[in-house]
């Protein structure tokens, strides 16, 4: 039962934009659902960008450094973004001056409530599901606001950034353990784990969250809105898989994957009848539709591949799986947003997808014909 609250509440966030979406499906209301991917791909991007994985990063570093060292470390990482962020102003106000002036005091405002808070502090409280459930609270008002208005726009999701951090802090604040800081000097050794696993944890979320971001932004109509809804869709109910790979260390306490092979397949049969009904509710072509199921179903088994590298310590295979997923992605993106077309995307990140598949069978040929010689 205590594990089925945790995933609950671990999961409240983006299940509430994934239903706020499927509202909005079932409403018609195509450019809405593209409103509301922009601006939650944007601030995703932003706060997980901004928190340097907070949660992990310090229960790995305990290992080699003191609480003193990890903390002020943190804090120069947290600084050296915003100061990146800063940097990047005079672009993101020429891409779009409205939505960077509406969004931009709140965004500030909510960093700096942030700057000193690590999730690490709840999760040693045995807190992990309430830290993942504030980390993203903001997901909640923007949902609603979605939902109850009508209208997502720069202010709104800029208030919905602002009060939920200050929710965010304070519960920190409330509960934290007594701060020590170190001299900068001395932080280098954590500042730089942080950054790899940044590297290695993040590059794939910060991957996601921007294509969301780009597809809100650049493209409209029922495909887009399509897309953008079968990507939410799969990436919420990835929780419930992420959740079951946990229960599976912890019981069995070897990498066994029964679970979440299983958890993946069940998602795969409900999200293709979920997303085959929407394609209805948006009058969809049905070759349109199979390529979003197809693009989707492989991404969820490239994901399972990349997992099994890493249960297995291939940690190389899997940064090459997922690099050749941000590449081909990537590249797809910029066809799609040259062209106007979404088909160019699809193909990218599918293509992408076929090649971990295939990376992963010469692995396992590989270690099939190794075995065999032994």
């Amino acid at each position: 039962m205590t594990r089925v609250l945790g995933l609950f509440l671990a999961a409240m966030p983006p299940a509430a934009i994934f239903l706020a979406q499927t509202w909005l499906v079932a409403a018609g209301q195509s450019e809405m659902v593209l409103a509301l991917a922009k601006h939650a791909g944007l601030l995703a991007l932003l706060f997980f960008a901004f928190d340097g994985n907070s949660g992990l990063a310090p229960a790995l570093m305990r290992l080699r450094h003191d609480d003193a060292n990890i903390r002020t470390a943190f804090l120069v990482y947290r600084g050296a973004v915003m100061i990146v962020l800063a940097a990047l102003l005079p672009l993101a106000w020429h891409w779009d001056r409205e939505e960077t002036s509406g969004l931009l005091p709140f965004c500030a405002a909510a960093l700096l409530l942030r700057l000193l808070c690590l999730d690490a502090d709840l999760d040693r409280k045995n807190l992990q599901h309430w830290s993942m459930l504030l980390q993203n609270l903001w997901m909640l008002p923007l949902a609603a606001v979605a939902v109850g208005i009508g209208k997502v726009d720069a202010q709104a999701a800029g208030h919905c950034a602002l009060w939920s951090s200050a929710v965010y802090s304070a519960v920190h604040f409330r509960i934290h353990p007594p701060m020590r800081w170190a001299p900068i000097s001395s932080v280098g050794a954590p500042l730089r784990e942080i950054c790899h696993l940044m590297a290695a944890n993040g590059i794939g979320q910060l991957y996601g969250r921007g294509v969301l971001f780009v597809i809100g932004t650049s493209f409209a109509g029922p495909v887009a809105s399509l897309v953008v809804y079968a990507k939410q869709l799969f990436n919420a109910s990835g929780i419930v898989v992420g959740y079951l790979r946990r229960v599976e260390l912890q019981d069995q306490g070897t990498p066994s994957m029964r679970l979440s092979l299983l958890g993946q397949a069940v998602i795969t049969i409900v999200g293709s009848v979920i997303l085959a009904l929407a394609a209805q509710r948006l009058a969809i072509a049905p070759t349109i539709l199979a390529a979003v199921i197809l693009w989707q179903v492989a991404e969820k088994l490239s994901s399972t591949e990349i997992y099994s590298f890493q249960t297995v310590d291939r940690h190389n295979l899997a940064f090459a799986g997922l690099m050749t997923v941000v590449a081909l992605g990537s590249a797809g993106l910029l066809v799609a947003t040259l062209t106007g077309a979404l088909e160019g995307f699809l193909a990218g990140e599918t293509l992408a997808f076929a090649l971990v598949l295939l990376l992963w069978a010469i692995n396992q040929r590989h270690l099939f014909a190794r075995s065999a010689a032994s």
